[in-house]
Formats: structure tokens, C-alpha cells, sequence
């Protein structure tokens, strides 16, 4: 055996996605030492194509060297599997008696055949899945869809309450919550949305009446004209997918020449048409991908080994091919097997004999060899092990040497492993993104950095006259200040995925927001319970009793805290809103306070106290107390569910606003190292201990510390945020803060 013949190759690695990665570079390098070899000549089949295809598609495509880019084409797809317009007609099927709950129908309007016949752009798309979350729609069409199913017959998070409300904002705005006849008006319609809500009441009207006409049984004629209309009616093709269009319609005119050929006239149910449908389109292929110039990914079948220079076998492991009969337990022919029955087995065994004398110049081979957890072996199909021995028996290794230990090759777990690009190893990859990688990594070892090293350039002299809600949003957090309104960067929150259900209980932002609004209610004496019809409206609350529960416990919690507010307010009404305009050296800072009471000025919220409460607080009380209005108080209530603060009179406010408006302007050219809710802690008590910052930092599990904010993780996720710039930043200014607060 010539230990440099490679007419004969086999990968072992530890996933299908490296085994095309690996597949990827010994194909360049069969097309660089074979001459003549073009892409046309290579055929690679594998037993599961489907599961391959989306690894295939990635590596093959997503190659950056446009130089050593290798064409290719897939074969043997089925339609359910790769076909967009297959797979919304399945969903569409799967509709009647469905709850059609948000997911399902948003899924099915966002697929690009069905927007498409909607005439639906990507922004119209991200607006209405807005709407859908904003106005909470959950499930059902309305409660007469809910009775149908044996539930109680209430409208509230159906669609058509969103639809109600929708509409109802587009003819009127929503004038401090009042209801009109009932509903109430989602006031956020402007521009064009009147025209993409016109959009999705088309589309949502399609599908109450599709999946209402779909419910009975019908003949197999009149099946085949429901599902005419339906493509119709929902799907729109463009050149790409007219074909595959095409085959569907295809499938369609089937059911009805069924009928005329089985002579069978009776009426059929919607599972039955579902079963039948479901398996036709499983079976029909799209009929690309097979010798188009570039390198063939197909299946393995029967007659398919047309010989080629170079045949690549893939996912050839243990238990995967030869692949296992498995015949229903109703099967008599497997139960009592004789001589010529058909076997998969020995078709496959067969199909790999075929492929080996197909291949002209080289045989590739690889399966998953090696565990991806613990590295462990894991053996090939059984043929392989079969094909190995076969060698063996032929050839000797010398020295006694073992052919499988020459001709196997053993991967390693990354394709950026620094042994596919030392010279010394049998190991070789064509990837030079990684080669690059790896040399800027042992020239520059990575160490934690800053992410702005250098300050950048200061803001023009407009910055310097501040408004106080930008002065406020600044010390909520200097780092997404920075980024969003000096460096445009805004990270995005990650798309939370729809919700299916209605709500059982009121958390979070809803629970809050709902709080403060039966607060202002109560302190204005207002009717509490005239709001629940509101609450309910916005979807907000559970249906029925239970959400009337929920509304209760809430407002008697609420009616405690105003009632506690009330003698901290006292019988005097508040003073006039106070609009102030300071000059401060170079800066000039202006604002409007209010919520002032003769006493005191008064800032709550029925919610616990937190660092940024405690910090704006501070900020609007210098501000009061630096502009000495007349006729009005200069001590400041924090009020909150879990405890007050107050600040005392400040004489040097002025000097104390400065210096803050200096850490603003610094906080403009680089990030400022002030996170509110570690600053108070490390100041907690005066100790200023840092420890106390670190432990609010990270927190534990089901607490999430203030470090996994994500623009505090862009800045200083690399480093010790806690150094002598916190420290510095921290006492100037919470110092003055603590020294006046009660």
C-alpha cells in the first residue's frame, strides 16, 4: 500500500456539520491535484439528505473567498422540506379547529408567498406584530369561536377585540381612556398604518371565513375547489417559486381525478384530506439540483450511480445507513418473510457497492466518528467497517502496520484548530479567515480592553444648554446615553416570541403601569372601578372573575398607598408648575417642576424604590432649591410601596448641579463610569465598599445584576468597572445626595 495514494479517503468528525466543512476543503484540494477535475465531475450522496441540505447551504455558501468558491446544487429535496409555498399550505390546512392563536396566523402571514399576495413589506410586518402585542391579542377569532371549542364565550384577547380596537383608533383618538360603545381606541395610528391595517382585516377576514368553510366534510371534487380557491386566495408566486407553485396545483387537480377514477362520491372529512395531502407533498420532489455544472448533493437511491471522477459518500454512521425496516405491526408480509421479498437492507448494501464502482478517480467517505462531548469513538456503518476490512485483506500497511489507521482520517473538534494550519501535520483546511485568525492571535494575545480607548471628539456648544428630562435619562444609565444619542448605536432588544395565551395574572410593566393609573385615579378622586372596563379593554386582565379579582387586590393595595400619600400631601392643594432657567458657568439647564405642595415637593410611585428613583429625586431637588422661587418649599419626598426619603434643604445647590453637569459632559466623550444601582450600593451606609458594588454587579441567578444590562456590557464587559474612576464618580455624586438625605 502507497501510503501516498489518496484515490481512497475517510473522515472521521464530530458532527455533520465539520464532515461538510471537511468535506468542503478536500474537495479544493481533489480540484487542485486531479487535472482536469471540474466541479461537474464530483457527485456526493448521503442517506439523509434533508438533514444535510441546511449544513450544505451553509458551508457551501457562506465561503467569503469568492476565488475558491465551489459551486453546487442540492437534489432529491422533497416539497415540504424545501418549498416556501408547500409549507404555508400545510399550515393553512392545519387551520380549522385550530385555536388560531397569534403564532400560528403570524407565521402564516409572514412567510413570503402569503405576504406577498398582501402586498406586506418588512416594516408593515414588524408594525402589525407590534399592534398584535400592544392591543394583546391571544387566541380565537371571538367568543363565539371560544363556544365552539366548549369554553366560555368571552371576546376579550381575541382577534376581533384587536381588530375592534384598531379600527376604533383609526375613526377616533383615544381621548384619556374613555370607551366608545364598549372599546377602546388604540390611539397610535398615523402615516400609512391605516393602510396596512386595512391589510391585515383582509387577511384575518380570509382566515376566519377559510377556516369556517374548510370545517365540513366535503367530496373529493369539491375539496380540490376549496384548495383551488385557497392558493388563490393566500398565496401569490413570483419566478422563483412559480414552479413549485405549479407542482402544488398539480397535486390539487389529483384529489378531484381521484374521485372520477375510484368512482368514490361520498363526502370526505378535513383529517382524512390532511393525511392524504400532507403525504403527497412529502413524496413530490422538486425536481432540481441534479447535474447542473456544479458539484451534485443528491440521495442515495437505486440506478442513481452514474459513474463520476470523484463520488463522496457523507453521514455514512452506524445505524443511519444501511438503513432499518421498520413495517407496521399490520404488515403480513414481514411477518411471515420468503425468499425475494424486498429488503432495504440489502438495496442499501447494494446502493453502496453501486456507488464505489462509480467513482472513477477517488471514493470519499465520512461519517460521525467522534463524540462532540467527550471525544470518545464512535464506530461507522457497519459497511464501512466491512470496506476496510476488504482492504485489508488485499493490502498491507507494513510493518504491521493497520490500512484503517492510514486511510482514516480523525478530525478535530473546530475547524479553527491551530493543526489544520501548522505545517507538521497531516491536518490541512483552505479556510483563510481562520489562518488570519489564529496569526492575529498569536502576534496580539487578546487582553481586556476598553471599549473606547481614546475619548471622542466633544459635542458642539447646543449640548451645553440641557434640558432636565435629558439630564435625568443621562444618569439612568451614561453608557446607553453615550452610545444611543453620540454614537447611534442602539442595541436592540431580542424579539420576545409571540404569546398564545391570555394572561392569568398582571406582573411586571402591565401590573405597574396599571398601579400608577388607579393611583392618579385615587388621588384625583376619581371612580376606581370606572377604570376596570379600561384595564379589561387593553387586555390586560384575566377574563371573568378572576380579572376582577386581580383588579381588586391591586386597587385595595393602591388605595392603601394614596391613602398613606394623602397624609403626607395634606389638605392643600399643589402649587403651580414652576418652570426654571439656571445659568451654570458654561452651562444652562432648564426645566419644568411640578407636583409641588406648599410643604414639600413630592415625587412617588407605587413601586419599590430604586437607585435611579433616588437619583433623579436628588437631581430635581437641587434644581428646585438652586432656583429659590419664592412662595415655594425646598425639601423633596420620595414616596414609595417600601419606605421614603427626604432631602433637606441644600444652600451650595448651585455649585452641586455644576459638577454634575461636568460629569455629564465628560459622560459625553466616553463612557462614565456610573451605574446607579452599584453606586448605591457601594455607598450604602457611607461605607463605600466596593465589594457591596460587585455583589449588586452580578447578583445571583433569578436576580439579574445591573451588569447584564447590555450597554454596560458593551463598555465594560471586558474589564473591572470598579476602579479608582467609579470610586471618583460615585462620592461626587452621592456624597452631597447622602449628606442630605433624612
Amino acid at each position: 500500500f502507497n501510503p501516498d495514494d489518496r484515490s481512497v479517503q475517510i473522515h472521521s468528525c464530530h458532527s455533520p456539520m465539520r464532515e461538510v466543512e471537511v468535506l468542503y476543503d478536500n474537495l479544493l484540494a481533489l480540484l487542485e491535484r486531479l487535472e482536469g477535475l471540474t466541479p461537474r465531475d464530483i457527485v456526493v450522496m448521503t442517506p439523509e439528505i434533508e438533514s444535510y441540505a441546511p449544513y450544505i447551504s451553509t458551508v457551501f455558501e457562506g465561503r467569503q473567498d469568492h476565488v475558491r468558491k465551489i459551486p453546487f446544487s442540492i437534489a432529491d429535496r422533497t416539497l415540504t422540506s424545501e418549498g416556501e409555498i408547500a409549507a404555508v399550505v400545510l399550515k393553512l390546512i392545519n387551520l380549522p379547529g385550530s385555536r388560531l392563536t397569534v403564532p400560528q396566523l403570524f407565521d402564516i402571514l409572514e412567510a413570503t408567498p402569503v405576504s406577498r399576495r398582501f402586498d406586506l413589506e418588512d416594516d408593515e410586518l414588524e408594525t402589525i406584530r407590534n399592534w398584535l402585542v400592544q392591543t394583546r391579542v391571544r387566541w380565537g377569532m371571538d367568543e363565539r369561536d371560544r363556544e365552539r371549542l366548549g369554553l366560555p364565550g368571552y371576546r376579550d384577547n381575541s382577534w376581533q377585540a384587536g381588530l375592534d380596537r384598531l379600527l376604533l383608533g383609526y375613526a377616533m383618538p383615544d381621548d384619556g381612556g374613555s370607551l366608545f360603545n364598549g372599546k377602546l381606541p388604540y390611539d397610535e395610528m398615523e402615516g400609512s398604518s391605516p393602510r396596512t391595517l386595512g391589510k391585515l382585516v383582509e387577511f384575518i377576514c380570509r382566515i376566519a371565513e377559510f377556516a369556517g368553510k374548510m370545517a365540513r366534510p366535503r367530496t373529493l371534487g369539491e375539496w380540490r375547489d376549496e384548495l383551488r380557491m385557497m392558493l388563490g386566495e393566500f398565496i401569490a408566486a413570483d419566478d422563483d417559486s412559480a414552479r413549485e407553485l405549479s407542482a402544488i396545483a398539480g397535486v390539487v387537480e389529483e384529489i378531484g381525478e381521484l374521485e372520477g377514477q375510484a368512482g368514490f362520491t361520498e363526502r370526505v372529512e378535513l383529517g382524512v384530506l390532511r393525511s392524504w395531502l400532507s403525504a403527497r407533498l412529502a413524496q413530490e420532489e422538486k425536481g432540481l439540483g441534479f447535474m447542473t455544472g456544479g458539484v451534485t448533493f443528491c440521495a442515495m437511491l437505486p440506478m442513481r450511480s452514474i459513474p463520476f471522477r470523484v463520488v463522496a459518500l457523507i453521514g455514512m454512521n452506524d445505524g443511519a445507513f444501511p438503513r432499518q425496516s421498520r413495517p407496521p405491526g399490520f404488515d403480513l408480509i414481514a411477518r411471515n418473510p420468503r425468499r425475494g421479498d424486498r429488503s432495504l437492507r440489502d438495496e442499501d448494501r447494494y446502493l453502496f457497492l453501486e456507488s464505489i464502482l462509480s467513482a472513477r478517480d477517488s471514493l470519499y467517505l465520512s461519517y460521525v466518528g467522534q463524540s462532540i462531548r467527550d471525544n470518545s469513538e464512535i464506530p461507522p456503518s457497519v459497511l464501512v467497517s466491512e470496506f476496510l476490512d476488504a482492504i485489508d485483506r488485499g493490502f498491507t500497511a507494513g510493518e504491521g502496520g493497520k490500512i484503517a489507521d492510514l486511510l482514516v482520517t480523525r478530525h478535530r473538534l473546530q475547524a479553527f484548530s491551530r493543526e489544520y494550519f501548522d505545517g507538521g501535520s497531516t491536518l490541512f483546511s483552505y479556510s483563510q479567515e481562520n489562518c488570519a485568525a489564529l496569526l492575529d492571535k498569536r502576534k496580539n494575545p487578546w487582553e481586556p480592553a476598553e471599549f473606547l480607548v481614546t475619548e471622542i471628539a466633544p459635542p458642539s456648544a447646543e449640548w451645553r444648554d440641557v434640558p432636565l428630562p435629558k439630564l435625568l435619562r443621562f444618569f439612568d444609565n451614561p453608557a446607553r446615553f453615550l452610545l444611543e444619542n453620540r454614537l447611534g448605536i442602539r442595541l436592540e432588544d431580542i424579539a420576545t416570541p409571540l404569546e398564545e395565551r391570555e394572561p392569568f395574572s398582571v406582573e411586571g410593566l402591565d401590573s405597574y403601569g396599571m398601579k400608577q393609573e388607579i393611583l392618579e385615579i385615587c388621588l384625583n378622586g376619581g371612580d376606581v372601578q370606572g377604570f376596570l372596563p379600561v384595564a379589561r379593554c387593553r387586555g390586560v386582565l384575566p377574563p371573568a372573575r378572576h380579572g376582577e379579582a386581580l383588579f381588586a387586590a391591586a386597587a385595595k393595595e393602591v388605595s392603601a398607598f394614596a391613602g398613606n400619600l394623602r397624609e403626607k400631601i395634606g389638605d392643600s392643594g399643589p402649587l403651580a408648575p414652576v418652570d426654571i432657567e439656571l445659568e451654570l458657568g458654561v452651562f444652562r439647564l432648564t426645566g419644568r417642576l411640578d407636583r409641588i405642595w406648599p410643604d414639600r415637593m413630592i415625587r412617588y410611585r407605587c413601586a419599590r424604590i430604586k437607585a435611579k428613583d433616588r437619583m433623579r429625586s436628588w437631581i430635581e431637588h437641587l434644581l428646585l432649591n438652586a432656583a429659590r422661587a419664592d412662595g415655594y418649599p425646598r425639601e423633596t419626598l420620595l414616596f414609595m410601596a417600601d419606605g421614603t426619603k427626604t432631602f433637606s434643604p441644600v444652600d451650595n445647590a448651585a455649585g452641586i448641579l455644576q459638577t454634575i453637569l461636568a460629569l455629564y459632559w465628560e459622560g459625553l466623550m466616553k463612557p462614565l463610569r456610573f451605574f446607579p444601582a452599584s453606586a448605591m450600593a457601594y455607598a450604602h451606609k457611607q461605607e463605600w465598599d466596593l465589594e457591596r458594588a460587585r455583589k449588586r454587579w452580578a447578583e445571583g441567578y433569578n436576580f439579574p445584576g445591573e451588569g447584564e444590562d447590555p450597554y454596560y456590557r458593551l463598555c465594560f464587559g471586558q474589564i473591572d468597572p470598579f476602579n479608582a474612576e467609579f470610586e471618583r464618580v460615585a462620592r461626587t455624586l452621592l456624597e452631597p445626595l447622602l449628606q442630605h438625605q433624612v
